[in-house]
């Protein structure tokens, strides 16, 4: 696979985390292969992940057709109008700009079916969209109007199948169309590599919209468009007060719960359960009734679990909680038998306000965002004597906190770090920081960040920009909130680490915040893991485009059983 992979200066270099993780005791995260484990399956998937069976090396495949595609509106013969591909190369006008997807992105072979996008002059009507790649036989033609494209959904499958782990070329050229004939020859072709991963994503991405009001929508990895989970209306009563408004929110370790904070009639803010197949409360025995009146305390927010702290004799669920006039970190016990099961973690060093806090999967630390100022659990702000904004790390410590410590690479004096969060087996923390002396809340200079899970060296990410001929340039373009997805896909020594996170980069949604993806790829020698690879972000076709989508989760939500 052609991969012109950016690699950083100085590389993250994460031997430290991945030997903790081998020599651990701690439940280990089951899509992620320790060196030194029995040799892992080619790929991750939500279930579990079996072998599959790849298509031998050298063989050709017919899965685009040799006839082109032309849409019906447009002449019979367009495709013999446009010519070679060639036709055009010596200048006929302005080349289009091609923005989705961007040029070496990467997608997992069970993403939706491959979209593309382009902007181009006013009189350029008519699109020939080329797909080719090399263990295909044929390249897939389309012919259309407008501005975008997505193959067809059976023909994707198949070559999503047989060409993972290769490269698709995407080639487009535009002209004007006048009475059924071109006037003169088309624009030179702009072109975008695409790679197509080796490997499966895994789960649901169940992310906030906010118009028109607030719900949460969700889609499984390969679906084509998004289901309601929650609504305010459908989430009801629950504490005696009715649900206004809902935000923050997470899977269970199981994916049959969400967690998220709400508004309540009157204004009053805290935590919420309910099941993700209906909405429902949660079965005492996954959350006792003792539990849900705690976490329903007002001025309580951003709920966040652990799969080591998620069992019948351990679950924990830690939020941010006022008291006084500072934010804290608390955890819940979630079999509590009465108000008694709660307590406040000790933040030894830190006594600044504790927002947006990100639970280790191995349950043995929390890091959360520390500042002056801020409110609601996930806002963080600086104050004229204070503007620092930076990331803490606090041990778990059997419910009891200890020492709070400024994680390397992400408190940086110079920069805000904010909205941490771990990837599988913790290796990775991803946030956002700004050099702008500014709150985190729907920040435009924020840019998505990574460093090795117990700190280090941060790596900006090309995922925050744009193709450079869409004239966007971030900082500029909030980019927001990233998530992991909740396993790694490893194929041979590579793992295939997934995020997602917002931006408001698209022109054809009107810059509202929509969702984006991106791949980090990590290479494995002996102890020692290495970022090899980071890719620009492609567009989520499966989100609803008229939304404001921000605040993703992508976790094991169990979305199969709700009605489309």
């Amino acid at each position: 696979m052609r991969v012109r992979a950016h690699v950083p200066a100085v590389a993250i270099v994460l031997a430290a985390a991945l030997a903790l993780h081998c020599g651990s005791n701690e439940p280990r995260d089951p899509g992620t292969f320790p060196t030194g484990d029995a040799a892992p399956p080619p790929t991750a998937t939500t279930e579990g992940g079996t072998p599959p069976v790849f298509p031998e090396a050298g063989s050709s495949f017919t899965d685009f057709p040799a006839a082109p595609s032309i849409d019906p509106s447009l002449p019979g013969d367009i495709d013999k109008q446009f010519g070679a591909p060639s036709a055009g190369e010596a200048g006929a006008g302005a080349a289009p700009c091609i923005t989705e997807p961007a040029d070496d992105a990467m997608i997992p072979k069970n993403w939706t079916p491959l979209f593309v996008e382009w902007a181009a002059p006013a009189p350029q009507t008519v699109t020939e969209v080329r797909i080719t790649v090399d263990n295909q036989v044929n390249p897939y033609l389309a012919y259309v109007p407008g501005r975008s494209f997505s193959l067809p959904a059976t023909v994707w499958s198949g070559a999503a199948f047989h060409s993972a782990g290769k490269d698709m070329i995407v080639s487009v050229r535009t002209a004007e169309l006048k009475d059924g004939k071109l006037v003169g020859a088309p624009s030179p072709a702009s072109r975008t590599v695409v790679h197509v991963a080796p490997v499966d994503a895994p789960g649901s991405v169940v992310y906030w919209s906010s118009s028109p009001g607030t719900s949460f929508k969700g889609f499984t990895i390969g679906d084509t468009a998004s289901k309601t989970v929650l609504t305010p209306q459908s989430a009801g009563t629950s504490a005696g007060a009715q649900t206004e408004c809902i935000s923050c929110h997470t899977s269970s370790i199981d994916g049959k719960l969400i967690f998220y904070t709400r508004d309540v009639t009157g204004g009053a803010r805290a935590v919420d359960v309910r099941k993700v197949a209906s909405p429902t409360p949660p079965d005492m025995g996954d959350v006792s009734a003792a539990a849900m009146a705690l976490l329903a305390r007002p001025n309580q927010y951003a709920p966040q679990l652990s799969a080591a702290h998620y069992s019948p004799t351990d679950a924990v669920a830690v939020t941010v909680f006022r008291i006084g006039a500072t934010n804290e970190l608390v955890w819940t016990d979630l079999h509590a038998a009465d108000a008694n099961g709660w307590g406040r973690f000790t933040r030894t060093g830190d006594t600044r306000n504790v927002s947006s806090p990100a639970f280790r999967h191995d349950g043995t630390a929390i890091a959360y965002t520390s500042s002056a100022a801020g409110g609601e659990g996930v806002i963080a702000d600086v104050t004229p004597a204070d503007p620092t904004i930076d990331i803490y790390t606090v041990p778990y410590a059997n419910r009891q906190g200890g020492a709070a410590t400024p994680l390397p690479g992400a408190s940086d004096p110079a920069l805000r770090e904010f909205y941490p969060t771990y990837s599988p087996a913790d290796t990775l923390l991803a946030f956002n920081r700004t050099s702008a002396p500014v709150s985190s809340y729907n920040q435009p200079s924020a840019e998505v960040a990574v460093v090795p899970g117990t700190g280090g060296t941060a790596v900006r990410l090309r995922a925050n920009d744009p193709p450079a001929c869409s004239g966007k340039k971030s900082p500029g373009l909030t980019n927001s909130w990233p998530r992991w997805a909740p396993k790694v896909g490893v194929a041979g020594d590579k793992r295939y680490y997934w995020m997602v996170f917002s931006s408001t980069r698209r022109e054809a949604t009107g810059t509202r915040p929509q969702l984006y993806i991106s791949a980090i790829v990590t290479q494995v020698s002996g102890s020692t893991e290495t970022i090899s690879a980071e890719y620009p972000a492609v567009y989520v076709t499966a989100q609803d485009p008229a939304g404001n989508n921000h605040i993703p989760a992508w976790d094991v939500f169990e979305l199969g059983s709700i009605p489309k």
